[in-house]
């Protein structure tokens, strides 16, 4: 009867010598194949090269702002509610578009981008627009329609007189900005702080377009706020010139009244009036 061969457990250990002869064979084994892994280091290696050249870095800046928590307690509404039957308009302490989340959709919102867009930036001495730099760095005009090709952005100009073809190009600016570059969150959803992320081919761009986006929904949310009290002293003003030619005309009626009596001190009180 032939013997029994017998079975290595792979579980036990193995040998030192066992162990450098394992390592000889694979050394052999990528010794024969020297020429394929050379060439798939070469390759790789240009590769890589070749698409840190082609591929152009993006640029990111972040502005943190905090948002005024203006809530307004139960006096002040009561008082805002007493002052409105008068004329007045205290803004029952209310942020409006400012408050919650409204303010996150509000710096994205197209009104705020194309303003943005169209602030005026200096770039190597020169004036131009943000959406003139966002056209060039993105080489847009290339693509264009030759009946389009020449369009540009004044620096000032008057929105009101922009051309449909100017209209329908900020409206595609606007989608690119808000799909491709632009980013507003809160740092915790439990605090009111908001950052604003734009990022881009351009880093001027990136930089430009965060700082003049805060600064514009800045001035939206002071002129909103400053529109109440300038409201209120409007109604203040009409009020007061009301009462004055009121009473300039009861002056004057009483020294005429008084000039008719022929008693009366020669010298006309009207004149004093």
């Amino acid at each position: 009867m032939a013997a029994k061969e017998e079975i290595k457990n792979p579980d036990e250990d193995i040998s030192i010598k066992e162990f450098i002869i394992i390592l000889r064979n694979w050394w052999k084994y990528l010794v024969s194949k020297w020429v394929i892994i050379l060439t798939a280091g070469i390759l790789g290696g240009i590769i890589g090269i070749t698409y840190s050249l082609l591929k152009k870095p993006v640029y990111k800046a972040e502005l943190n702002f905090a948002l005024e928590d203006d809530k307004g307690g139960g006096s002040l509404s009561a008082a805002a509610g007493l002052a409105s039957q008068f004329g007045f308009d205290l803004g029952g302490g209310s942020s409006g578009a400012f408050e919650g989340d409204n303010v996150l959709e509000l710096m994205k919102s197209r009104s705020m981008v194309e303003k943005t867009l169209l602030s005026t930036i200096i770039v190597d001495g020169k004036k131009q627009t943000l959406a003139n730099l966002y056209i060039s760095f993105n080489r847009l005009r290339k693509d264009w329609k030759p009946e389009i090709r020449n369009i540009t952005f004044v620096p000032l100009a008057d929105r009101s007189k922009f051309s449909l073809q100017q209209d329908s190009l900020l409206r595609e600016f606007y989608n690119s900005i808000i799909k491709n570059n632009l980013s507003v969150d809160k740092v915790n959803k439990k605090l009111s702080i908001i950052s604003v992320d734009v990022s881009s081919k351009n880093e001027l761009f990136s930089k430009f377009f965060a700082e003049i986006l805060v600064n514009v929904v800045s001035r939206f949310y002071i002129e909103t706020k400053t529109k109440k009290a300038s409201y209120n002293v409007s109604i203040l003003q009409r009020q007061t010139d009301s009462v004055r030619a009121e009473l300039n005309g009861a002056i004057s009626n009483v020294a005429s009244s008084i000039d008719i009596n022929p008693n009366a001190n020669p010298n006309r009180q009207i004149l004093r009036a």
